[in-house]
């Protein structure tokens, strides 16, 4: 009896114990949200946007709430590895305590590597490409300093990285199309898929806020003729991030940012000035590998495909043409690349649940398009026409890669998602609502 009782008290401790534990997960949670709330809209960076601070703590709280919808439905009804990251991220925090020379030198470990430090493009047994996913993890175990290792937690730290993205392109957008505030405030915030995706555990948020403090920096030091040494610093770490964690991205902002450059300091024509660079940089692409082997850029995208088709999704795997390393296969595949990365999936087809949200929302955009191409407002400004050029200029030849080489669609959404406000922003602000609004009551 006294056995028994024993059993059972231990069985109580322990209960109570669990329940302290994820009684205390939830306050930490609900306490971190409401310091960052209040704390974001005092930031710098962040004042600097104009953005009443009222409207900055909801638009963070929703960026938040999508982060803790997605690991949720992360958790339950997908096979995502953003779970699988928090988890190895505890691994590594807990790798601190008990072997701190390891947890100091093990990101630079190149023993399980037959390139050592070599094949920085490659796909597949490459240190570069796994360090990817490594600083990924780094991060997490400093995250858990604070976290304990619970995913929610971990995922309002991510989303205070990934805010500061959407901030910056708000930053840009907001000085292009002055006076356009809810337009603004909608392509840079509230598209639904960028909101879902880059609120994501996941080095996705980090990119994309790489990829708005790069646009800032670009555009105010052309805006303003002058490259300070704060906006020097932040081109230098947002490309350094996206040469490390997405070198596909950076290889694809040099001929946009050449483009760019070049425009500025002529004063040539825009459109001729971004042809002739990219024609230039499709012929370098293809004729690289006679200046050296490492660089047959044809070939790294055509393996890059091979190890999608290997860990690809069945439930929303898309038939893909296979991509070869030719300048001929490549011109053949275009289209139907850019089809599965700009218009897919369809309205009429649901191969996911889930992916007739995304659906819905791709439309939407059409329409937008549509709209824009019938009441559109020209772009008085040059700087203004520069950026968004820029901008689509990327956003297209990123769709270009990820239709290359991506076989599914869940992962198609997701690697696109975070490009969407440099298109859609645009579309936004650039259509006259007004004139369409008196049209649509004129007809009644």
């Amino acid at each position: 009896m006294q056995v028994i009782q024993g059993r059972s008290a231990s069985f109580r401790e322990r209960f109570d114990e669990i329940l302290f534990i994820i009684g205390m997960s939830y306050f930490l949670t609900v306490v971190y949200l409401a310091a960052f709330c209040w704390l974001m809209p005092r930031i710098g960076f962040v004042k600097k946007s104009g953005i009443n601070s009222r409207v900055i703590a909801v638009l963070f709280l929703f960026k938040v709430l999508a982060g803790f919808v997605l690991g949720w439905v992360s958790l339950h009804f997908s096979d995502s590895d953003y779970w699988l990251l928090n988890n190895d991220g505890w691994a590594e925090y807990q790798l601190l305590f008990r072997d701190p020379g390891a947890y100091f030198t093990n990101l630079f470990n190149v023993a399980d590597y037959p390139k050592g430090y070599g094949g920085m493009l490659d796909s597949v047994q490459s240190f570069w490409n796994d360090l990817k996913y490594n600083i990924v993890v780094k991060l997490l175990s400093v995250f858990n300093i604070f976290s304990r290792g619970n995913y929610y937690i971990n995922s309002i730290f991510f989303n205070v990285l990934g805010f500061f993205g959407h901030v910056a392109l708000y930053r840009v957008f907001i000085q292009v199309y002055r006076g356009r505030y809810n337009a603004v405030i909608i392509g840079c915030f509230l598209l639904p898929s960028l909101l879902y995706f880059s609120s994501a555990v996941h080095k996705d948020c980090i990119v994309f806020t790489a990829i708005g403090v790069m646009c800032l920096a670009l555009y105010q030091s052309f805006s303003q003729n002058k490259l300070t040494l704060k906006r020097a610093a932040g081109l230098l770490i947002s490309l350094t991030v996206l040469l490390l964690l997405r070198n596909v991205v950076f290889m694809a902002l040099l001929p946009a940012i050449t483009a760019y450059s070049l425009t500025h300091y002529t004063k040539w024509k825009p459109l001729p000035v971004f042809a002739g660079v990219y024609i230039v940089s499709t012929i370098l692409f293809f004729n690289a590998w006679r200046i050296s082997p490492s660089l047959d850029f044809s070939a790294i995208l055509a393996q890059k495909q091979w190890y999608f088709l290997q860990v690809m999704d069945a439930n929303t795997a898309i038939e893909i043409s296979k991509l070869e390393p030719t300048f001929t296969s490549f011109m053949r595949n275009a289209p139907q690349a850019l089809n599965h990365a700009a218009m897919r999936p369809y309205l009429t087809e649901h191969p996911n649940l889930f992916l007739v949200p995304i659906a819905a929302e791709l439309f939407a955009y059409q329409l937008l398009l549509v709209l824009f191409l019938f009441f559109r407002i020209k772009q008085a400004d040059r700087q203004g026409q520069l950026f968004v050029l820029f901008g689509v200029c990327l956003t297209l030849s990123v769709f270009l890669n990820i239709g290359y080489i991506v076989t599914n669609l869940g992962t198609i959404v997701r690697y696109r998602s975070i490009y969407l406000p440099l298109f859609i922003t645009p579309l936004l602000a650039g259509i006259n609502w007004q004139k369409l609004k008196g049209l649509i009551k004129l007809k009644k």
